[in-house]
């Protein structure tokens, strides 16, 4: 009965098992069976194992069926996936990569890119600023700016269709070819880099048109102009060109054909400096060493000095320096407060020229017209104050003599009215009248008629230099009075000449 009951569990676990290449659990048959069982299981065993065989056989024979027979329908196929996964392993990575991949295969970023070398590439160029200024103790324009840059690359162009329609992609400043445009006029000639920094990328579409548009800090020199200082109009010039190629490898033209730079909408205005117009113009020039021609793009500017600052502390103290020289020859011949007021103004001449030494540039071709503004009221306090010294000297001293016919005559007469003399000379009148009449009393008088001896024993006449002592005096008054108004005229109209000049 047992020996029954471990055959149908056999049958039952080789039933169940084989296709999972199993072997029925013989260890669960009880130890206590004779060695017919052990025979007969070794026997069964065998059979499992040739029937497995038998099975995998027949599988693996109609796994190479079905594979003949999809070669014999598309026979190109699998190798076509082989030769593809083979030959073309980037077909997993992201379009950008591959397209990045594609273009700069065999890319040369020191070839000009262009199919036939003996072509031109056009580079054009526009500039859009953010803010201007200009530093006259150097001579040196500073401009912030975004120079736009647009080209041509043969090199690198795609079909869109092709890596699902992508139409632009970017490339690092290394990756590929660019104009080496230098500003010619540089005042920073040590930097070997201007135009933005690694962060600043190529734009690049389809059909192989390359933009870029770096932001940098221009430093340029300029020819100032400091006639008109603090209130002058400078012009100064950026000019761009290529460094190493003439004008029939790299070609230069305006960007849109705009002829002024653009200012953008967050352009800082400066809050010494207003910028008048700008102006951009393409040259070619021809150099003594080459033969070939040069060009260039060349952004102008035009900018004016604008501040109230300039006018409050340097033509204001002029004009009142100039004043008090005037009304200093305003004041009496005899007052001695005309040198004080003279001296201040010398004084405060001097400290401006210093401070005009400090500040402006030393020019060999022209002078500012306020340096020499100051430096003429200088010369002009200095001999004010000569005068103002020979007139005091005149009126203080003693004088036992008239003055020189000439001078008392011209200012007595039509010049002495139109100084303003008519005070100084009715005191001259009144005084020679009054003498006059004192020396006609003394004549008419009884005591007249006396000894010549007892007269002067009683009392002593005033001789005729005694008695007119006081109108020559007053005749040298006169004469330092009309000199002085002289000289206000002359200095008046100098003073006049000098500020037409300037303003």
């Amino acid at each position: 009965m047992r020996c029954v009951i471990v055959l149908l569990c056999v049958v039952l676990s080789v039933v169940v098992v084989r296709p999972l290449h199993a072997t029925p659990d013989i260890n669960a048959i009880d130890v206590n069976g004779a060695d017919k069982v052990a025979v007969k299981k070794s026997d069964l065993s065998k059979k499992l194992l040739k029937n497995n065989n038998k099975d995998d056989g027949k599988r693996g024979a109609g796994k190479s069926k079905l594979r003949k027979l999809k070669k014999e329908k598309n026979p190109t196929e699998d190798g076509a996936q082989d030769k593809s996964s083979a030959k073309n392993p980037q077909q997993s990575l992201p379009v950008r990569n591959r397209l990045r991949s594609n273009l700069l295969k065999n890319y040369d970023k020191m070839v000009h890119p262009v199919q036939d070398h003996s072509k031109t590439v056009e580079v054009a160029l526009g500039m859009a600023m953010i803010h201007v200024d200009l530093d006259e103790q150097s001579s040196i324009l500073e401009v912030d700016a975004w120079l736009r840059q647009k080209w041509h690359d043969d090199f690198l162009t795609w079909e869109p269709a092709d890596y699902e329609n992508l139409t632009t992609i970017h490339f690092g400043l290394d990756e590929i070819w660019r104009p080496d445009i230098k500003l010619y006029n540089s005042a920073d000639t040590g930097r070997t880099e201007v135009f933005g920094d690694i962060h600043t990328q190529f734009i690049v579409d389809h059909m192989g048109t390359v933009v870029w548009v770096p932001s940098a800090k221009f430093r340029a020199f300029c020819r100032i102009d400091l006639k008109l200082w603090p209130l002058e109009t400078q012009a100064c010039k950026l000019k761009f060109g290529s460094w190493t190629t003439h004008g029939a490898q790299v070609d230069l033209k305006l960007l849109g054909n705009q002829s002024t730079v653009e200012r953008l909408d967050f352009y800082t205005r400066n809050k010494e400096w207003v910028i008048l117009d700008t102006h951009a113009k393409r040259n070619e020039m021809k150099y003594e060493c080459c033969e070939e021609m040069y060009p260039d793009i060349t952004f102008q500017f035009i900018l004016h000095r604008k501040s109230p600052f300039y006018r409050c502390a340097i033509i204001m103290p002029c004009l009142v320096t100039m004043l008090l020289v005037l009304s200093s020859f305003l004041l009496p011949p005899n007052a001695g407060e005309k040198i004080a007021v003279n001296s201040t103004c010398m004084i405060v001449s001097v400290l401006y020229l210093l401070y005009f030494l400090s500040t402006l540039p030393a020019l060999s071709d022209q002078i500012p017209l306020i340096v020499l503004f100051y430096s003429n009221t200088l010369a002009l306090v200095g001999i004010a104050i000569v005068l103002n010294i020979c007139c005091l000297g005149i009126t203080r001293e003693k004088r036992y003599t008239s003055p020189p016919r000439v001078l008392r005559d011209l200012f007595s007469g039509a010049l002495g009215r139109i100084l303003c003399l008519g005070n100084y000379y009715n005191q001259i009148s009144f005084t020679h009248q009054r003498l006059g009449t004192e020396m006609e009393n003394m004549s008419d008088s009884p005591e007249s008629e006396r000894p010549e001896g007892e007269m002067d024993q009683q009392c002593s006449v005033p001789t005729e230099p005694a008695l007119t002592g006081g109108s020559k005096d007053r005749e040298w008054l006169l004469v330092a009075a009309g000199l002085e108004r002289f000289f206000f005229l002359l200095y008046t109209i100098a003073f006049a000449i000098v500020s037409s000049s300037y303003i």
